[in-house]
């Protein structure tokens, strides 16, 4: 409550003197600027010597992502009565354009920059105290398997409290490419593949098994093949056992068989699992990204966009059963008694430290560590280079934070080494599925199977000129499957603003792109003689769904960005945390991208989705018993 005082009074006298150096013309003024969705546009009401209010009209941010922005950055230019504030973490685009929108309202108002750029004094705060709570179970770390472990310790009659260090919910899955692999579902069911699908599966058959659990797969994918050639249908072939032997065979034998079984067995189920929470999929099915295979399950993104449907009815769900949720405080040590794991403590934003105790167990789900470019340097062992230079399609939060408090406690670290890069285009990639999307270089001339593994992907645009991809889809793609929208929410005319290149015909394109036009029609004539069976693709792609034949037509320039950490805190089947002699440390458990051993040295798109929740499911019911 002292603090509180303090605050108000300080921020009272702040508005006494700034406001008699203010020179505004009473009124409201509309104010624009660029933000990471696109344009954001603002209203600000003046009077003659003091802001008044703020009013954000439109914008195109991503719900959830960007709400911690949108909720601060005005609420502090009216107490300090000055732009010059600070950016939320983790919404630093979003609060820089609320601020620069703000700044051309008040300048058309009539102010100076100078007086609206004053400098805000902060008052010197009074020691804070410890503040100490306890629950059940302690979960560190607000994305998906974060709050899928709550949920289920709610599930289960316990009590917890998730804390993340971010202003908002969502941690790095908010932000996903929306896709869930999972096999044998009823969607999947309803899909059709092309034939050329099952030289891909007699591939992986035709393998030197690595150990017996891979000689079972490949036993029970053979006799499931055989039957499915028998029967001649050409629905989308796959099992349970080919999931695992891809996810195996691709991650190139580097993951522990034991968790593979986990995720392909439970990931039908966490289909399931996400319905009983509200949210609802989409009826086709697709292949994301790297996938190599069409068990990609997409939402209707019923809750926002990206990847808002995988956490926030959890979210929902641990708000509605007394679930507490606990943000901007950073976990900066866990508490070790008796070789036991039995709390969290750190300090909160405003500096109030913080001591939370366990009744039982603690959770670590605080993610990778994509966008922490020192620690991409240490582990990486596989590309040229991971420096600043090379940019990350996750959100500031992924700084391996866990790792660091996992080691700390003796915990092991595995597969660290494996940083996954993957191929992305913010104004092209509309949906996560691969199936339709052609990529050229800057000559207008395909260079990879668009079906590849995310390393064959991004290894292969790092060698094009200028290490840049133009990404291609059709109407078919932005229309009629996905609205004229991005899968984060964006419409076309909101990617249009970011770079999106859109005409009616492929030669009208080929000039905005600036290559030529015989060139880019050859690479579209190409993939639709695949699509149809005429030819062969010479690059060696299987996976298709349309012809690239219905304009408009649009295109977007791509590159390839860290996007996943393979590798981290070792666990079991049960989730424990391993120690370097490979025993549980008591009371601790992990789920999600803060662990190793699942994706071995290359994750296939849409199994992180299935990670989170068959793990953060797991995580959660033995850490409440």
């Amino acid at each position: 409550m002292k603090r509180i005082l303090s605050f108000v009074l300080c921020m009272a006298m702040l508005f006494a003197l700034s406001s008699s150096a203010m020179a505004f013309t009473a009124g409201t003024y509309e104010g624009e600027a660029q933000s990471f969705g696109g344009p954001l546009k603002v209203a600000v009401t003046v009077s003659e010597t003091a802001i008044e209010k703020i009013e954000v009209i439109s914008h195109g941010d991503t719900q959830g992502i960007s709400d911690a922005a949108y909720a601060k950055v005005p609420e502090a230019i009216i107490a300090g009565q000055s732009v010059a504030v600070d950016t939320v973490a983790g919404c630093t685009v979003s609060s820089q354009g609320i601020i620069d929108a703000v700044t051309a309202a008040l300048l058309a108002s009539g102010a100076t920059q100078e007086e609206i750029t004053k400098e805000v004094a902060v008052a010197e705060a009074a020691p804070a105290e410890l503040e100490t709570k306890s629950a059940d179970v302690i979960v560190i770390g607000a994305g998906g398997a974060g709050m899928t472990a709550a949920v289920e310790v709610l599930r289960a009659g316990g009590s917890v409290i998730v804390v993340d260090k971010m202003p908002s919910v969502g941690g790095n899955t908010i932000a996903a490419g929306s896709a869930l692999n999972a096999a044998g579902t009823e969607i999947q069911a309803a899909g059709t593949m092309a034939a050329s699908g099952i030289a891909a599966v007699e591939e992986k058959l035709a393998l030197e098994p690595k150990n017996e659990t891979m000689a079972r797969w490949q036993e029970s994918v053979r006799k499931d093949l055989e039957a499915y050639k028998a029967s001649g249908s050409n629905q989308v072939f796959d099992s349970i056992d080919l999931h695992k032997l891809q996810t195996y065979v691709d991650g190139d034998y580097v993951a522990k068989v034991e968790l593979v079984e986990i995720l392909g067995n439970g990931a039908p189920q966490a289909i399931k699992y996400l319905e009983e929470l509200g949210m609802q999929w989409a009826p086709e099915i697709t292949t994301a990204v790297g996938a190599t295979w069409p068990r990609s399950h997409q939402p209707t993104r019923s809750f926002g966009g990206s990847g808002s449907d995988f956490v926030l009815p959890q979210t929902e769900f641990v708000k509605a059963n007394g679930g507490e949720i606990i943000l901007e405080h950073k976990v900066e040590e866990l508490i070790m008694e008796n070789g036991k794991v039995v709390g969290a403590k750190g300090t909160a934003t405003d500096g109030t430290p913080f001591e939370y105790r366990a009744n039982k167990s603690v959770v670590l789900a605080t993610g990778g560590f994509g966008a922490n470019v020192e620690l991409r340097q240490k582990f990486n062992k596989h590309w040229a280079n991971l420096d600043a230079s090379v940019p990350t399609s996750n959100m500031p939060c992924a700084t391996g934070d866990g790792l660091v408090l996992a080691e700390a406690v003796g915990a092991n670290l595995i597969g660290v080494e494996w940083i996954q890069m993957v191929t992305g285009s913010s104004s092209a990639g509309v949906t996560a599925s691969i199936a339709n999307n052609i990529y050229v270089n800057a000559n207008g001339e395909r260079f990879v199977a668009e079906d590849s593994r995310r390393d064959v992907l991004s290894g292969a645009v790092l060698e094009q000129p200028g290490s840049f991809f133009w990404l291609l889809v059709d109407s078919k793609t932005m229309w009629d499957l996905m609205g004229g929208k991005h899968y984060n929410g964006k419409t076309v005319d909101q990617l249009k603003e970011i770079g999106l290149l859109e005409a009616e015909t492929i030669e009208e394109l080929a000039v905005l792109m600036g290559c030529d036009p015989a060139t880019l029609q050859a690479s579209v004539d190409q993939h639709n003689k695949a699509v149809t069976g005429e030819e062969a693709d010479p690059l060696g792609r299987q996976v298709y769904e349309f012809t690239f034949d219905k304009g408009p037509y649009y295109a977007g320039k791509g590159y390839a960005m860290v996007h996943h950490t393979m590798g981290g805190v070792e666990i079991n089947e049960n989730c424990e945390v391993l120690d370097v002699n490979g025993n549980p440390i008591p009371g601790f458990y992990a789920a999600g991208e803060v662990t190793g051993g699942i994706h071995g040295g290359n994750r296939l798109g849409g199994n992180a989705i299935a990670d989170i929740i068959v793990f953060g499911q797991i995580a959660g019911q033995n850490a409440v018993k």
